[in-house]
């Protein structure tokens, strides 16, 4: 992998120092843990790191050795170092907007936005989108791309009724040229990539409009601070609102960029999210990097369903989230695998390829059936549930991404949808906070004391 746009130069002393934290397995592989508080792993196959969820097996953890004389680890490269700021900031695990629906408060705030969005003149702010009805202003589409941009994972309950109110989504369906697609279990809608979001900004100041520009601006950081509150879309709504809000105090922030086009602005908001946040932008430049966290992620999330490590039956968690990549990639685009593949480590790349191309591979048995996950990879409660709903949604839209913005089926995906078969009522996580009970779940006219002032 060659350094990436947020790799800091790092010190020659560093990389020795961590040499000594190296491990080394039998099979040759070496692990570090690295870069956003993930473990990477070198194999001798191709001589590249990776990030990697680590074996749990206990035999394999018993048989690892430090780095010591006669051993002679690979060289560490600077994008894989630890640089500070990324082991700073918790990111969580990624969650879908499913499961539970959103707080009274938050709908009364956005709606507050999407009505002043909406209140702007269309010819003041044009919009080419045949997502939307013809005359909506770009200001509206401001908030619909910053909602789907700050989502961990865009993917969300398909009741409109879901807890006895309208849901998130259907905020935005009076603007929309035709209804969102719900098939199966889950609403799945592919995240704008930030480019999208900066080219209703940018025309406006390309045409002599600042004013305009900077009502668009607002219209996504007003979004952005409505959202924030919800676990499921506060980090990424920080990083927005870094990225967004320098230009409320100081306008002429990207006036050297605009002559270069989107890419140069977008290269501008970038800079501009602190290195802590860095991870939140892997779907707008890092494809192949956010592709790969997303199998850490689903690994992590696998571990309930993995069995005992010391037990017979047990599962690695990294060999099931390839199984479960495989069911997806197997009902929808199975020609993928080669190319999504090459960002797998070769043990997990291989794993993949014989998963799809063996009828009879053991790892099949973990594949939905019936609409749901067999009964010995069934999630014991809705908590895991949804972390596991969630992180195979995710993997899902990263492969989608990085394979040249690959459609989502409009059923959506096998995986995540038998893991919402599972979500019974609102997980350990996820329960009502007090202020979600009583008057303001049920959408009164104001917002309690306690959310006032928090957009």
């Amino acid at each position: 992998m060659a350094a990436p746009w947020w790799a800091v130069a790092a010190p020659v002393h560093r990389q020795q120092a961590l040499v000594t934290r190296l491990v080394h397995l039998p099979d040759g592989s070496w692990w570090m843990y690295g870069a956003w508080a993930r473990w990477y792993r070198w194999h001798p196959a191709d001589g590249r790191w990776f990030p990697c969820f680590p074996p749990r097996s206990v035999q394999v953890r018993r048989s690892a050795q430090t780095a010591r004389p006669g051993l002679n680890p690979p060289a560490i490269p600077v994008e894989i170092l630890p640089s500070g700021p990324d082991f700073a900031y918790d990111y969580g695990p990624p969650l879908a907007v499913a499961g539970r629906p959103v707080s009274g408060a938050l709908l009364y705030r956005l709606r507050s936005v999407i009505a002043e969005a909406a209140a702007a003149p269309p010819l003041d702010y044009p919009l080419g989108w045949s997502h939307f009805l013809h005359g909506t202003p770009s200001t509206v589409a401001a908030t619909w791309s910053a909602m789907l941009w700050c989502a961990a994972v865009p993917v969300f309950d398909p009741d409109p009724e879901k807890g006895g109110r309208a849901g998130l989504l259907n905020l935005w369906e009076p603007y929309l040229s035709r209804p969102l697609d719900g098939r199966g279990r889950l609403r799945w809608v592919m995240p704008p990539l930030l480019r999208t979001i900066i080219a209703l900004y940018a025309e406006r100041m390309r045409a002599g409009r600042p004013d305009a520009a900077g009502h668009i601006v607002r219209c996504m950081v007003m979004t952005a601070q409505a959202l924030r509150d919800d676990p499921r879309f506060k980090v990424r709504a920080q990083a927005l609102l870094s990225i967004a809000e320098p230009l409320q105090a100081n306008p002429a922030l990207d006036h050297r960029a605009l002559p270069y086009g989107d890419e140069a602005v977008e290269r501008e908001w970038m800079s501009r999210c602190p290195p802590g946040l860095g991870a939140t932008l892997f779907f707008d430049a890092a494809p192949g990097q956010r592709f790969q966290m997303a199998m850490y992620d689903l690994a992590d999330a696998l571990v309930p369903m993995c069995g005992d490590p010391e037990g017979p039956d047990f599962i690695e968690p990294r060999h099931a989230a390839v199984a479960l990549l495989a069911a997806d990639l197997a009902g929808h685009r199975p020609d993928l695998a080669q190319q999504i593949g090459t960002w797998l480590d070769p043990e997990l790349r291989g794993l993949l390829t014989d998963v799809l191309e063996r009828p009879e591979h053991e790892l099949r048995r973990l594949w939905p059936a019936e609409g749901g996950m067999p009964g010995d990879f069934r999630p014991a409660d809705a908590e895991i549930a949804l972390r596991a709903m969630s992180a195979a949604a995710a993997v899902d839209l990263a492969w989608c991404r990085l394979a040249h913005e690959t459609p989502i089926p409009p059923e959506g995906f096998a995986v995540p949808d038998a893991f919402a078969a599972a979500l019974t009522g609102p997980t350990t996580a996820e329960r009502p906070r007090p202020e979600d009970d009583g008057e303001d779940d049920r959408e009164t006219e104001e917002p309690d004391r306690k959310t006032q002032g928090s957009g």
